[in-house]
């Protein structure tokens, strides 16, 4: 018997194999590469079809509607992505559930029937204008009380809540688990087991600031809480670009406090490492219950849920002689669209001695610019008050790159030299004043929701003016020469950043 031995070369071998198969590997490979380049380029055609024509459709802003769409068609897939995540927004909030539209009847107006409250006579067309705008009564008998910085809003706040009855609603974009927001989360757990209802709202980015420790620690306490607009949810994720900036607190429908406070131990001025200045305002009289009603507004849209709050009892407090004259402005990507602006535009028309404007972020769009230069233009005083510095380094750039602009025509600027200053105050003459959470920039404007108070008082004009003076006294104004020495790597870098503004 004879063994036949064969020895196979295993080398030689994988080399025949591999002569063999390469065409078909490589046809194979070809195949899925066009197989997969095909469906990206139908996927990148389709969606930036549609995004395109949702910005034709949707987008009022020119320049930013041929940024969009030049993003969506030059950025296969991503730029459409980017568009559906950052580029939409308005909520049709009516046209997404049964809105409780009724209850806010009883804030409107009736044609013909126009209250002047005794105003002077040439802010009567802006009064009337002000009904188009915002179709919501200005309303008198208010008292309206300044607390300047968190060392006075903070300890009014929780003595209310302390002191509460019957129902408390709390709404704040950010509310930090520290210490003092600790002491708000033991205030609000505290009033809920003393049988007082109590509803907390929370922006669905602001809560996690503090990496939900608060919205945690209060369902913990068994206190109500929810989220708008959450941002890891499949209907919230679409609107991650638009918050809830609004600071709401109401007590048993007799106190009640807004302004642009967070909550936040970085207000406690005179012991934090890095203070914030900033102003509330307790707030007591029938427009109480226009505030209310925005937080109930803003709750139904977050739960779905109808909830009842107590209404003003003028007969509690006694109104003063002299009271404030004011209303509710709400604003937001919703129905409530331009509300903010349209009523700045409305009250600068009206402006004859002075306007002054304290904000941390300056940043108006072109409009609004146009509308205070034509009142420096018609010899009105403009002053603006800035921070030093803020919060948010790109938005100061922006802001220097605008400062010869706005300083055309004789408009003041000056650069409040405090570590960051957050207030929130325009003030025109001695009689008009807004207040409230609304920065003078794009996101206040076109993607927050955002409230204000629309006010007409003398005295509380003039107590503001006094706020302004004494920042004032701490600031340094911005001078032509000063922007024209700049840097030329400042200045391109300014500019640079400045395209951006609109989306900011």
């Amino acid at each position: 018997m004879i063994k036949l031995v064969i020895n196979v070369d295993n080398h030689a071998f994988s080399k025949l194999a591999e002569l063999e198969f390469m065409p078909v590997f490589g046809a194979l490979i070809e195949w899925v590469s066009f197989y997969w380049v095909t469906i990206i380029v139908v996927l990148h055609i389709g969606l930036s079809v549609m995004a395109s024509l949702h910005v034709l459709l949707y987008k009022e802003n020119d320049r930013t509607s041929l940024a969009w769409i030049g993003l969506v068609v030059f950025s296969p897939v991503l730029g459409s992505l980017f568009y559906w995540l950052f580029g939409i927004n308005r909520i049709k909030r009516l046209a997404q559930r049964e809105h409780p539209q009724k209850i806010k009847q009883d804030f409107r107006y009736e044609e013909d029937c126009i209250d002047f409250h005794g105003q002077p006579k040439h802010w009567h067309s802006s009064i009337i204008a002000g009904y188009t705008i915002h179709p919501v009564n200005y309303v008198d008998a208010n008292s309206i009380e300044l607390l300047v910085n968190g060392d006075n809003a903070y300890p009014a706040m929780i003595e209310s809540i302390r002191g509460a009855k019957h129902h408390i609603v709390l709404s704040s974009y950010i509310f930090d688990y520290d210490s003092l927001g600790q002491k708000f989360v033991t205030a609000l757990a505290q009033a809920k087991d003393r049988g007082v209802v109590v509803y907390v709202l929370l922006d669905g980015i602001g809560v996690g600031y503090s990496w939900r420790k608060s919205d945690r620690a209060l369902k913990k306490r068994g206190v109500r809480t929810a989220q708008f607009l959450p941002a890891i949810s499949l209907t919230g994720i679409r609107f991650i670009n638009l918050r809830n900036h609004r600071k709401i607190l109401c007590v048993d429908g007799q106190e009640a406090y807004i302004g642009g406070m967070n909550i936040s131990k970085g207000n406690l001025v005179k012991s934090a490492k890095h203070p914030i200045d900033d102003v509330h305002f307790k707030v007591a009289g029938p427009v109480i219950d226009q505030i209310s009603q925005v937080f109930i507004e803003d709750w139904f849209f977050a739960t779905g849920e109808l909830i009842k709050f107590p209404s003003y009892n003028s007969g509690i407090t006694e109104p003063k002689k002299t009271s404030v004259v004011s209303r509710v402005i709400q604003d937001g990507p919703d129905e409530h669209h331009n509300r903010i602006r349209w009523t700045l535009m409305n009250a600068l028309v009206c402006a004859q001695k002075s306007v002054r404007i304290i904000t941390p972020y300056f940043i108006p769009d072109q409009t609004l610019m146009t509308s205070l230069h034509a009142a420096a233009l018609r010899g009105v005083s403009v002053e603006i008050i800035v921070p030093e510095r803020s919060n948010i380094l790109f938005v100061d750039w922006v802001m220097e790159a605008n400062y010869l602009r706005i300083i055309e025509h004789g408009i003041e600027i000056y650069k409040n030299k405090r570590p960051f200053d957050h207030s929130k105050i325009v003030l025109i003459d001695d009689v008009w004043s807004f207040i409230g959470s609304t920065n003078w920039d794009a996101r206040s404007l076109e993607f927050n929701f955002e409230i204000n108070l629309e006010c007409f008082d003398g005295d509380l004009n003039s107590q503001l003016t006094a706020l302004y003076e004494s920042k004032k006294l701490n600031s340094e104004q911005v001078l032509e020469a000063g922007m024209a020495n700049l840097a030329m790597y400042k200045k391109i870098r300014n500019n640079l950043f400045r395209l951006f503004s609109p989306y900011l």
